[in-house]
């Protein structure tokens, strides 16, 4: 049996203390049924941190999980930033304010349906050949700086030094990966050098005896997670013949599941959700929901799975939740705050929960503004890097751009043929001349097309990532073009040319175009809210467009693909919209084909589940 607990210990009047004594967890000698929900700080914004905490505390929760996603604290290597939306303490101490504890689900790789599963992509960059996720000194090396980095600000937090932090997660699903039990030591002794007895060290893994016991390390509480309609008895049962004492946690008791593009919106039963749940209390299990609220993949980090087939996540984690995208309660959420009132875990006194108003402002108009490939679209959005020679191509990584796209360019010396690539990463837009040929697609598995060329012709291969690999053997997932590229069986071997757009803020008010819009191009528009009015959440519905990204008052929404679908609506937070005389600035990075209205149309509710062709690009 792998774990041992701490043992009960004299507790002092002030003191604070978080322990094991037999199947319990003790909180300054007082027993504690945790009932707990994940609501991820780093997806929504921090104005908003308040209501949705609030409204977990409604629902009958004494606790919030959360994630800790290294690469939104230091995206690029030792830039860090903990300040605003990222600043993690002024999070935990919200939920401390709302007499919430916290579950810090710290990893360091966290997978979460995020880019790299919450790793930063410059790993990839400067170690080559790392191994993430495993013994290896260079991960092991960048792993301590960053958790010595973390805990810098949050050791304070730690219940034992009085702060709401109760727990603190090793690692993340490790069964389902691997079992090396060095590793695992190696992360548990990383958190224990700052966690102490402060607070209690767990692991989560799935149900199944072959994931826990491949995820668990000795003296960490071993915890399981599986889904609604599951035999609550026998998960228990077969967790607690391995661990013959110890408090009974589901860690992950899901909600709902996470949607890829071109499937239809993941739901789970309300009904069924709630019956598991009085189970799971029946039986004197902890629990913590996930997700309780979802939120948004903002920007560029939504990740990917590979399940033989390469699956990119929604821009839109709504999750099927209790909390939506924005906020609101779902019936899902009654009825859970319902099944707790039977076991006396609600405080009725707390307000009741009622839907935000949202804004319907209509239809924006926009117009073009530059196209990507045009002299004038390189010059205001692209970043020009060495040119290489022979037939292996520099990813994102090696280049430091996390994402947007990656413009490769050669000269062609035979006439037309047969196009090859055979690792796309993920999506390659060709062009022959500037005259779009069509696409190689890592997502559709097509690996060749017959192009029009001459001898002299340019060929531009423009790549999209659509998000890193989260989780599984595959999360290696460096982007750009992997394998050499062939024309008519023959592998270009000649001089590339590269070009980066990394599309994070950009400023486009000096561009004058005089050409013809050719795509992928931005277009841009503006529109203004009464100062009589507070801004709304709103939604951009994105129906007749092609895929692309959009932002707004620079700030980047995430991807649109209404053509594959289920997700047709952005969401956008009103605290980013401005009012009065200040106007609203919308840019959007097409890469197909603009609705033919050109115009943008903000709605006041989501569309989520309206599945479209995964043949279309």
């Amino acid at each position: 049996m792998f774990c041992k607990f701490t043992k009960r210990s004299h507790v002092t009047e002030g003191s604070h203390n978080i322990s094991i004594v037999g199947d319990e967890f003790m909180l300054d000698g007082k027993p504690l049924r945790i009932v707990s929900g994940c609501l991820h700080y780093f997806r929504l914004p921090a104005a908003y941190w308040r209501d949705r905490l609030r409204k977990l505390k409604a629902a009958g929760l004494n606790s919030v999980a959360t994630y800790v996603e290294w690469s939104f604290h230091e995206p690029e290597e030792r830039q860090y930033t903990f300040e605003g939306d990222h600043d993690i303490v002024k999070y935990i101490q919200t939920a401390a304010e709302e007499g919430l504890h916290v579950i810090l689900r710290v990893g360091p790789y966290i997978c979460a349906e995020r880019d790299l599963g919450g790793l930063p992509y410059w790993l990839l960059g400067k170690y080559p050949n790392i191994r993430l996720r495993t013994t290896d000194k260079n991960y092991q090396d960048e792993a301590k700086i960053w958790i010595d980095k973390l805990f810098s600000k949050v050791s304070p937090l730690l219940y034992g030094n009085g702060g709401p932090i109760i727990l603190v997660q090793v690692e993340n699903e490790y069964g389902s990966y691997g079992k090396d039990m060095t590793y695992k030591i190696q992360v548990r002794d990383m958190l224990h050098e700052h966690v102490g007895d402060k607070a209690i060290l767990f692991t989560t893994d799935g149900a199944p005896r072959s994931m826990f016991t491949a995820g668990a390390i000795p003296n960490t509480l071993t915890t399981i997670d599986f889904n609604a309609g599951a035999n609550v008895k026998n998960a228990f049962d077969t967790l607690r013949r391995f661990m013959n004492h110890g408090p009974m946690m589901n860690s992950e008791y899901y909600t709902g599941w996470l949607t890829h593009w071109g499937e239809q919106f993941q739901t789970t039963s309300a009904d069924i959700l709630v019956r598991t749940l009085e189970t799971m209390l029946d039986y004197g299990a902890n629990v913590n929901f996930y997700m309780f609220f979802g939120g948004s993949n903002f920007g560029y980090t939504s990740g990917a799975n590979y399940d033989g087939t390469y699956l990119p996540d929604l821009t839109s984690y709504d999750y099927d939740s209790p909390l939506t995208e924005a906020g609101d309660p779902t019936p899902k959420f009654f009825m859970i705050r319902d099944k707790l009132k039977k076991y006396n875990l609600v405080d009725e006194s707390l307000s009741p929960i009622e839907p935000s108003p949202k804004g319907d402002y209509g239809p924006v108009n926009v117009t073009f503004k530059v196209s990507l490939l045009s002299e004038e679209g390189r010059a205001s959005l692209g970043k020009k890097y060495g040119d290489v020679s022979g037939p292996t191509l520099p990813t994102f990584e090696k280049l430091r751009q996390k994402g947007g796209l990656m413009l490769y360019e050669t000269t062609l010396m035979e006439s037309s043929g047969l196009l090859e690539i055979h690792k796309p990463r993920d999506l390659v837009l060709v062009f022959v001349d500037g005259v779009y040929q069509g696409n190689i697609s890592r997502m559709r598995k097509i690996y060749s097309l017959p192009i029009t060329s001459k001898s002299g012709s340019v060929l531009s291969l423009l790549v999209e990532n659509q998000g890193r690999i989260n989780y599984g053997n595959q999360l290696h997932d460096f982007k750009g073009i992997l394998s050499p590229v062939k024309y008519n069986k023959n592998i270009i071997n000649g001089t590339w040319t590269v070009t980066g757009y990394p599309l994070e803020v950009f400023n486009l008010a000096q561009v004058s175009q005089v050409t013809a819009p050719t795509y992928p191009s931005i277009f841009e528009g503006r529109f203004s809210i009464p100062s009589s009015s507070t801004p709304l959440d709103t939604f951009i519905d994105t129906t007749g467009w092609g895929k692309g990204f959009i932002w707004v008052n620079g700030r980047n929404l995430g991807r649109y693909w209404p053509s594959v679908g289920p997700q047709v609506t952005l969401y956008i937070p009103g605290v980013w919209l401005k009012t009065g005389q200040e106007e609203n600035h919308i840019q959007i990075l097409e890469l197909f084909k603009p609705a033919d209205s050109l115009t943008m149309t903000f709605i006041d509710h989501p569309i989520l589940n309206r599945t479209g062709s995964i043949n279309l690009a």
